[in-house]
């Protein structure tokens, strides 16, 4: 077994909120100089550049595919999946209840660009990615899993999009895997308040800028750094565990 750290949290320039600097080349190029091992690419209610940071990545690191969907309650919820191809999937079930950009969506909420390996611009996502979509968390959480994928309760400990901001409480019965929480440099223990859930615990950057990409991370002890292995950790299987967060 070896640790290896991870960024489970990363949103390319596919979402609105991030930076045009977060091209699929350069997320590889900050994570390999972070030291990071595992990096998910979790776009808003999308998975249109997944694959091409993976292709980016080659063998220099780890890229998990992920989306971060919003329900209806504006809770958000990273999934991790086994592959592109069940992101992607998942990402179709989202899209198709969401509506099309109107001429000023760019001005207001930002970009959505699709890009290639080498960080190209191939063309724009045309649904409202940073709208809510109609599913409840129920559902949110049931997409996931029916494409074979991990539900993260997201940057838990955030005052606004998280499930305890959205709905006051913790529901005990939603069916996440983990929960993610967002703990700046030198505090360590911010998800200390919730190991009382009873779920392991994620450190993420939820980076939207380069210079956030492995400013948090979770030490994950591993065989090898694969989304099989990740999940055995989850569930401290096998000598595999989250060793930090």
């Amino acid at each position: 077994m070896n640790v290896f750290p991870a960024d489970l949290h990363i949103h390319t320039g596919l979402s609105p909120c991030a930076a045009d600097e977060m091209t699929p080349p350069a997320i590889v190029d900050a994570a390999v100089r972070s030291g990071l091992s595992m990096i998910a690419i979790c776009d808003h209610n999308a998975a249109g550049n997944t694959a091409a940071t993976q292709r980016a990545a080659g063998k220099a690191l780890t890229v998990l595919a992920g989306m971060e969907v919003t329900s209806a309650e504006e809770v958000h919820t990273v999934g991790l999946f086994p592959g592109a191809g069940a992101a992607v999937a998942a990402a179709d079930e989202v899209a198709g209840s969401l509506p099309e950009t109107d001429d000023d969506y760019a001005v207001r909420f930002g970009q959505q660009w699709l890009m290639d390996a080498d960080g190209h611009i191939t063309g724009a996502e045309r649904r409202m990615l940073a709208a809510a979509t109609p599913f409840a968390l129920s559902e949110v959480v049931d997409l996931i899993h029916r494409h074979g994928g991990v539900a993260v309760a997201a940057h838990v400990n955030r005052p606004s999009f998280s499930v305890i901001s959205q709905l006051g409480v913790f529901p005990q019965d939603a069916g996440f895997d983990a929960i993610e929480v967002f703990s700046p440099p030198g505090r360590p223990s911010a998800g200390a308040s919730f190991s009382s859930f009873g779920l392991p615990l994620l450190c993420s950057s939820d980076s939207h800028y380069l210079g956030d990409i492995g400013r948090v991370r979770t030490e994950l002890l591993l065989e090898k750094p694969t989304f099989e292995e990740f999940v055995l950790a989850l569930g401290g299987r096998d000598g595999r565990r989250v060793a930090h967060a």
